[in-house]
């Protein structure tokens, strides 16, 4: 089993979230990792995403983005930029695009390799959701929310933002899903590390919660020992 560190979001400007970061360079367990920047649901925007770079430039990192929606780029070029890494980090936007267009180019086969390999694969909001089984975002018609199928690595629903009155139309909609669900406040992030399940926050706190499926899908804290 590989690592997943998802995060619910948070501010990048003012370092808010630094301690996530850290804790992401950490899990790499060598000087100098290299970070792979995944900005598909940006649709490849990376305008705006300056910080994430500053973050991990700043905590000893180098930094390359990956644009899959590049119609120049060969598999055997993806496959070789992602498994080359040591830590990928998703960007958030639109779930459904950035699951369309990791299928489109294989990318999704690849990402599921490098969880084998142990290469850390985290992000935040639809960065975060892709590890997970299943993911909810606003990215329907007129931004409904919607579940979205993405990679499988955790059998889980996963919702970011929590926090926000928006985003809490998760604790119904969850119901009408077999899965457990996860829900990250912003400022928070779910790791789980083999064995390990576990949760960190940013400078401002949050909190992470648990949707049981076994238990009418109540809500309580997150707690890795319960799962």
């Amino acid at each position: 089993m590989g690592i997943v560190v998802g995060v619910g979001g948070g501010r990048y400007s003012d370092n808010e979230v630094l301690p996530i970061f850290e804790h992401i360079v950490s899990l790499a367990k060598k000087k100098n990792p290299s970070v792979l920047f995944v900005p598909t649901a940006g649709f490849d925007d990376i305008n705006g995403d300056e910080h994430i770079f500053r973050l991990f430039i700043g905590l000893g990192c180098s930094v390359s983005a990956l644009m899959l929606t590049d119609e120049s780029l060969s598999k055997a070029e993806i496959e070789e930029k992602i498994l080359s890494c040591d830590i990928v980090y998703a960007g958030g936007g639109n779930l459904k695009f950035l699951m369309d267009t990791w299928k489109r180019t294989g990318a999704d086969e690849v990402f599921k390799k490098a969880y084998e390999k142990g290469i850390i694969l985290s992000g935040y909001s639809s960065g975060s959701m892709c590890w997970f089984s299943r993911g909810y975002d606003d990215c329907g018609e007129n931004h409904d929310f919607m579940f979205v199928d993405c990679l499988g690595l955790l059998d889980y629903c996963n919702c970011p933002h929590f926090e926000s009155g928006y985003w809490q139309s998760f604790a119904d909609a969850v119901k009408t899903q077999s899965l457990s669900g996860i829900a990250c406040d912003d400022g928070a992030a779910v790791i789980f590390d083999g064995e390990k399940c576990y949760t960190i926050q940013g400078n401002d706190g949050g909190d992470v919660y648990y949707f049981d499926s076994k238990n009418s899908f109540e809500k309580s804290l997150f707690s890795g020992d319960r799962l």
